[in-house]
């Protein structure tokens, strides 16, 4: 792989963040396989909270001296703890993932968030509450899609030499398939817990 190709391994070293040692051994990688499930499903979380409250309107409030048109739903406490949970799962994968060519799907937490949100915007742009067209929320999702966009294209690019590599030394491609149905699992947890809450 190139030199200057994009990696964790890479932003660890320029950010001088020291993984974890090996001897932690299987907590180590147990913590690891732990984030990219968590990820996965705290962006899935504030997916779909985010849906519920442009279904309100785009704006909900609760409590104060002025009068509310739109009370915030009873689940809206979902959206900063899905927020702050994520960073806690993606700050602690810097430190538990793979060293050198290990296998790390995290480089694809940021496309996954801004395209997943860009996508409710973009949707919702032209299924307003009460119609029209909200271009408001169309100069959000094309700014969402490119800030989601541009970068995968630079996962891409380095998970295509990745992979390349491995199948030239004739390397399985296993983790790539585990830490995939570990993603699976958080998206279909984070639905089913959403709707379980959200009622």
């Amino acid at each position: 792989m190139g030199k200057n190709a994009f990696s964790f391994q890479r932003m660890r070293e320029n950010a001088r963040i020291q993984p974890m040692k090996d001897g932690s051994g299987w907590k180590r990688r147990f913590l690891f396989h732990c984030t990219i499930f968590g990820v996965a499903f705290c962006i899935t979380c504030l997916y779909h909270g985010m849906r519920g409250i442009m279904r309100l309107g785009g704006m909900v409030a609760s409590g104060g001296p002025y009068a509310i048109e739109h009370p915030a739903p009873h689940w809206v406490w979902l959206m900063p703890l899905s927020i702050v949970l994520g960073m806690i799962f993606f700050f602690l994968n810097l430190f538990s993932g793979p060293d050198g060519d290990g296998i790390n799907l995290m480089p694809l937490a940021w496309p996954g968030l801004f395209l997943a949100l860009g996508w409710n915007f973009l949707e919702f742009t032209f299924n307003p509450p009460g119609g029209g067209l909200a271009w408001g929320w169309l100069v959000c999702g094309v700014l969402f899609v490119l800030m989601g966009g541009l970068p995968l294209l630079l996962v891409f690019k380095a998970a295509r030499e990745k992979i390349s590599s491995k199948l030239r030394n004739g390397a399985g491609l296993g983790p790539y398939l585990w830490q995939w149905l570990l993603a699976a699992g958080g998206i279909v947890l984070g639905i089913v817990f959403f709707k379980g809450v959200a009622g």
